[in-house]
């Protein structure tokens, strides 16, 4: 007997740029959002993998992860996987 095979559903991603969105008392940045090229705004959950975007500020990325809606309003993420698409984004000025 063959048994129906179960499709996982997928986690979704989004693509952005990881942008400081808390720092402490030292200026030390302490949270991060993704802002996605579609203008929306994913503030980034404070979890081992979440933490280590600290360390990509400005950097092109493709996160995984459960999303959801706070009751404030804000969308959080709670990252899963990332991926470093661009090693740094620069300004589009500098090209012209």
């Amino acid at each position: 007997m063959l048994k129906k095979r179960q499709n996982k559903p997928k986690t979704p991603y989004i693509e952005g740029i990881i942008i400081p969105a808390k720092w402490d008392d030292k200026g030390t940045v302490t949270g991060v959002t993704i802002q996605t090229f579609d203008e929306k705004v994913y503030l980034v959950e404070h979890t081992k993998t979440g933490d280590e975007l600290l360390g990509f500020i400005r950097k092109k990325v493709k996160v995984s992860g459960k999303i959801r809606e706070r009751l404030d309003g804000n969308t959080l993420i709670n990252v899963h996987r990332f991926e470093i698409i661009d090693k740094e984004l620069t300004n589009h000025l500098d090209y012209i």
